[in-house]
């Protein structure tokens, strides 16, 4: 596997495990929610999207460390992620 790819690939999944920790974080600081449990109430009322926005915030600490370390591929891989991750959300 090509090291550019790989290393996309690494900064696409760091990128969306980091969403989802984020989101869950969010959820049990400020609510009383759970992102597992609460999963189908969320997404029946509609607060899926703002959850995963906020989530999303987190990719922006993993974006500048992977910046600051010269990771230029791992960057790109999270902001993918951010980018899919608004798709999904858009369509859902």
């Amino acid at each position: 596997m090509d090291y550019r790819l790989k290393g996309i690939l690494i900064g696409f999944v760091a990128g969306l495990i980091v969403t989802v920790i984020g989101s869950e974080v969010y959820l049990r600081l400020f609510t009383h929610f759970d992102l597992v449990n609460d999963f189908s109430f969320i997404y029946r009322t509609k607060l899926l999207g703002r959850i995963t926005a906020i989530g999303s915030l987190f990719n922006l600490a993993l974006f500048t460390f992977f910046i600051t370390k010269r990771r230029d591929f791992y960057a790109r891989g999270c902001i993918l992620a951010v980018f899919f991750i608004t798709l999904i959300t858009f369509f859902i």
